[in-house]
């Protein structure tokens, strides 16, 4: 049998999750806490198969309440549930040691196998959360590889951005054809842009897009 905390500070939805989750035929939901408070000290007198914690909740929240509890038990499997599948939580939930994450537009059969998941030592997250954290991935490594451009490869990849042509890039930036051309290939690699659309999107994603260029086309 696994037994299971579940915390939530809104009693209705610990209640529909603790139906869902008790008709469940290796599954027991055996206590429930409105607060990371609550969820710390009922964790201090007993352990737990798995915890499946509310990320948004007054009080220490669910981030600090994770980090405690894995103070506390190191072992501990921590669930996060939370209904931001974007922005900073996914990634701070794990990681602080999170053992998995999965919005709470779950299905039920979703949240079994999250639970199953991680009671099995794998990590799970949720296919929509994935997406979002390797698009901020994506980002993140488009932001470092803008940081390492050359000062002519971001004149370069501007213009590109607000549409001139190779022909045209060399003669607004006095360079030959073929410099231009070897400043685009290392744009390509540097920024991992298949084709020059790709960069404009990043280049305009990043701010740089040549405002000026782009009155004058």
């Amino acid at each position: 049998m696994i037994e299971i905390l579940l915390v939530d500070d809104q009693r209705l939805v610990r209640k529909c999750i603790s139906a869902r989750l008790n008709a469940v035929a290796d599954f027991n939901v055996t206590a429930e806490a409105g607060s990371g408070e609550e969820a710390r000290d009922i964790a201090r007198e007993r352990r737990f198969d798995v915890i499946l914690m509310d990320l948004n909740m007054p009080g220490i929240g669910g981030l600090e309440a994770t980090r405690r509890l894995l103070a506390l038990d190191p072992e501990a499997r921590i669930l996060g549930l939370s209904m931001y599948v974007s922005g900073p939580y996914p990634k701070q939930f794990l990681r602080c040691g999170g053992a998995g994450y999965v919005s709470k537009n779950a299905d039920t059969e979703e949240l079994v196998r999250a639970i199953h998941t991680v009671v099995g030592g794998e990590c799970y997250i949720s296919a929509d959360v994935a997406q979002h954290i390797a698009a901020s991935d994506s980002l993140r490594l488009q932001r470092h590889g803008v940081e390492a451009l050359s000062r002519r490869e971001i004149q370069v990849l501007q213009k590109i951005a607000v549409g001139f042509s190779h022909d045209e890039i060399a003669e607004r930036l006095h360079l030959s054809a073929k410099t231009v051309a070897h400043h685009r290939r290392q744009l390509l690699e540097k920024l991992g842009a298949r084709n020059d659309v790709q960069l404009a999107v990043i280049a305009r994603d990043q701010g740089l897009a040549d405002l000026d260029a782009l009155r004058e086309s």
